[in-house]
């Protein structure tokens, strides 16, 4: 294991997991404000990690296995905080469809990787990732200013990153039975 820069930002990311989590379910608006920074400062190291990885020449095998499985930690506890607390905003239906999207992604994942086969993370997995990271601040924010919310914002964000992250777990799953069907025609 390299504890470089960029894998030490992924992480503080997992670290500030149980600190978003323990915010998020309190009931104090003073800690939702603590969710909602603790959350935005980890979606924040995953869009920098990977960008000071190439730029320091810093990439290693183990951020390529550390980094997404932080990003679904992330996205998964997000998905049982946001349903915990706005379940009418964010139904069930909607969790468990993202939360198995992304356990998919992960056992999907790891027989790839035992075939001796990387998949690389496609460019709209991260944009679907970014897009449910902003969502999750925007909704543990919290905030009205006039006719502006953040709920509001968020919500919006919520459903495009659902959209695009079902799209991309549908291209995971084509391309993964594609290498599988690959594999063992060459045996």
């Amino acid at each position: 294991m390299t504890l470089n820069i960029p894998n030490l930002l992924t992480l503080s990311r997992l670290l500030l997991v149980p600190v978003y989590v323990y915010a998020a379910l309190a009931a104090s608006s003073m800690l939702n404000l603590v969710a909602a920074l603790a959350f935005g400062i980890a979606a924040l190291t995953d869009l920098f990690d990977g960008f000071v990885a190439r730029r320091l020449n810093q990439v290693t095998d183990f951020g390529k296995i550390l980094d997404p499985v932080v990003d679904r930690i992330l996205i998964i506890s997000a998905m049982v905080v946001l349903y915990v607390k706005i379940s009418a905003l964010v139904p069930l239906w909607v969790v468990l469809t993202v939360v198995g999207r992304d356990l998919l992604m992960i056992l999907g994942w790891v027989y790839i990787s035992h075939l001796g086969i990387r998949i690389k993370v496609a460019y709209e997995g991260k944009v679907a990732t970014a897009i449910l990271m902003f969502s999750v601040f925007f909704l543990l924010l919290d905030v009205s200013v006039g006719v502006f919310s953040t709920t509001t914002l968020g919500i919006g964000l919520f459903y495009i990153g659902v959209a695009l992250s079902l799209v991309t777990g549908l291209k995971y799953v084509k391309l993964g039975i594609s290498i599988i069907k690959s594999k063992q025609a060459h045996k």
